[in-house]
């Protein structure tokens, strides 16, 4: 398969990363915040971030990479490949000891995404992708949920921004109509995760406005080769840059909870 070396060094540093991440929970780290006190950032993200940053460098050293903790510092490449990294998706549930969070890593190809990995260490739950090959957790195939086609049967999961700058445009959305129209609605702390979930069924849809492009990368073509349905929360295809907002679903229910956010 083409992509395939790609996602097998995703997965390596995935788990290795995972490995430094699950032995530093619960313990004792060093710890900050970014842009705002609610945007928090750890020792344990930099060590993560520059082991698989590091990883991908010598194993393919023409292309770019794109890591949370180094945005500002992103290296360069050549040849159209761009690796998205979030070194620990969930940092505030780490920081809280609240055991939900994972390694992120995507691949993008000419922007299209081509290969990702979304790793739970405490579960050792490996939910990876390739482009026109399917979606796997521990190297099983998943679908989505396609038991569920509408939205009041469904089980739809969203988050909020870390940034409170960007916190008016929570009141784009009514969730009292979100709230009342699915079976029930939840906020989990890791969309990578979250994303993972609805490619394996686990969840039916999931939105959330203003993230960065790594948080969703790999769980974007997650939930695609799963089956599912993936576009920005307006309905148009998502792009990985800037601060995108995203709709992910089975499919079934796409319609009815973009028709439900836009109200």
């Amino acid at each position: 398969m083409e992509y395939a070396i790609y996602l097998e060094t995703a997965v390596s540093l995935a788990r290795r990363a995972g490995n430094l991440i699950r032995e530093s929970f619960g313990g004792e780290f060093e710890k900050g915040f970014k842009s705002c006190p609610s945007d928090l950032v750890t020792e344990v993200d930099r060590r993560s971030e520059e082991l698989i940053t590091d990883g991908i460098g010598k194993s393919f050293p023409g292309h770019t990479i794109i890591g949370e903790e180094s945005e500002k510092q992103a290296r360069a490449g050549s040849g159209g490949f761009t690796w998205f990294v979030d070194p620990l998706d969930g940092t505030t549930n780490f920081v809280y000891g609240i055991p939900f969070f994972a390694v992120s890593i995507g691949l993008a190809r000419d922007f299209e995404m081509v290969a990702g990995v979304v790793f739970d260490p405490l579960r050792n739950e490996c939910f990876c992708a390739i482009k026109n090959g399917g979606a796997f957790l521990n190297g099983k195939p998943v679908r989505v949920d396609l038991t569920r086609g509408s939205f009041a049967d469904s089980l739809i999961v969203t988050g909020y921004p870390s940034n409170k700058a960007f916190n008016k445009r929570l009141l784009k959305v009514d969730y009292h109509k979100i709230i009342e129209g699915c079976a029930n609605l939840r906020a989990l702390g890791s969309a990578a995760l979250e994303l993972a979930y609805v490619a394996c069924g686990r969840l039916t849809g999931f939105w959330e406005n203003t993230l960065r492009p790594w948080d969703v990368a790999a769980g974007s073509l997650l939930v695609e080769e799963a089956g599912g349905t993936v576009t920005d929360t307006e309905g148009n295809k998502l792009t990985l840059e800037g601060y995108p907002s995203i709709a992910a679903t089975n499919g079934l229910i796409h319609k009815e909870l973009l028709k439900t956010l836009s109200a």
